[in-house]
């Protein structure tokens, strides 16, 4: 890759350009990257020739072939999901984490699972600040989980803890993150093989990613306070026609067009909207509320799925045959509309695809 002071391309092409994914993973690599209200920005200069920074990032240059291979130990064959052992879903056995959770408490369970076993030492989670922007935070027990449970709609940085965390000794983490946080740190991996610097990545050993068709803007916090007034913000829902937003005064519906009026610009670029790189990946069904659709990717994945199961923890069932295609398809017009919209000179061309990428894509994806 071309050296050409990298931290000034991230700034230009990245930060400038409105393509920050706010991942966060920037933050704390380099001492001139801040971030504040779920914005990121160098706050100097920096005349490095070489950067981490950008080779880390998710909207820089990345070839999916070559990290399908890096992660997975293969190219993909399912050009729509990505690579994946099984599909299904689940829920929670927890009462607490069910119902603090969103769609059963998948994710409040598996991390849950994770810090309580010791196989890790704590969590990379949000936790919401009332009607305010959320924070990252270093989950390290159950009740800090809990804490942390239900979904945030706006672009988090939650990666700015990681370094932070990994300084302080932490050894073991989970993550749970956007596909786009997912991609970042999967970038690093591959980055950390070939270097002999300790970085965070190489402490992360399980990766939790959401379903993330589009995020948010910080200012839809102020659109919601006008909506709830003092009412403390509970959770927030988005069905497919309208958003729910749950106060200590009751539920507010909120129509679909007001919320897609905040989404982020960069995200109509995103190429994947399941979490492709993760260990496993949990989103909604679609159909039934008290179910996640469970994504199992890897080795890893299925290890912990399997002990989290074993311990009583999590069900699970077999994905409805019929809703398969419904999943398959939302995915290929996510990533149709995104190659039609970088065609178009439209958005930032990170994506490094091949041919064979590119046409299985156009041929509406396998599926299994």
């Amino acid at each position: 890759m071309e050296q050409s002071k990298m931290p000034l391309r991230l700034r230009q092409e990245v930060m400038e350009s409105g393509n920050c994914a706010r991942c966060g993973l920037c933050v704390g690599l380099c001492p001139y990257i801040k971030t504040m209200n779920e914005r990121i920005a160098f706050i100097h200069d920096c005349n490095r020739e070489d950067g981490t920074c950008y080779r880390v990032c998710p909207r820089t240059p990345t070839n999916l072939s070559d990290l399908d291979k890096q992660v997975f130990g293969k190219e993909r064959a399912d050009h729509g999901l990505g690579n994946y052992l099984e599909i299904l879903y689940a829920r929670s056995l927890n009462k607490d984490l069910a119902q603090a959770g969103q769609y059963g408490g998948v994710v409040s369970t598996l991390a849950a699972y994770m810090v309580e076993s010791g196989e890790s030492q704590a969590a990379v989670l949000t936790k919401r600040q009332n009607n305010s922007p959320p924070t990252p935070c270093l989950a390290r027990n159950r009740e800090e989980v809990l804490s942390c449970s239900g979904s945030n709609y706006s672009a988090s940085p939650t990666l700015s803890i990681l370094n932070a965390g990994v300084r302080s000794g932490l050894e073991k983490l989970t993550i749970v993150g956007r596909p786009c946080q997912i991609l970042g740190l999967r970038k690093m991996q591959a980055l950390t093989e070939r270097s002999e610097h300790n970085m965070s990545a190489k402490k992360v050993d399980f990766l939790i990613g959401l379903f993330c068709f589009w995020s948010l803007e910080t200012e839809i916090y102020t659109y919601l306070r006008g909506k709830t007034g003092s009412a403390r913000l509970l959770r927030m829902d988005i069905p497919q026609n309208y958003g729910v937003v749950t106060t200590e005064n009751g539920e507010i519906q909120i129509p679909i067009d007001e919320l897609r009026a905040f989404i982020r610009p960069t995200c109509q670029s995103c190429f994947d909207p399941t979490s492709e790189f993760a260990d496993v990946s949990v989103g909604s069904t679609e159909y039934d509320p008290e179910w996640s659709t469970l994504i199992i990717r890897s080795t890893r994945g299925q290890e912990i799925v399997n002990k989290v199961c074993n311990a009583g923890h999590l069900e699970t069932k077999p994905y409805p045959e019929e809703r398969l295609p419904l999943l398959l398809n939302a995915v290929i017009n996510k990533k149709k509309r995104v190659l039609e919209s970088l065609s178009n000179g439209k958005g930032y061309e990170y994506l490094e695809l091949s041919s064979d990428y590119t046409q299985g894509i156009e041929e509406g994806g396998v599926g299994r």
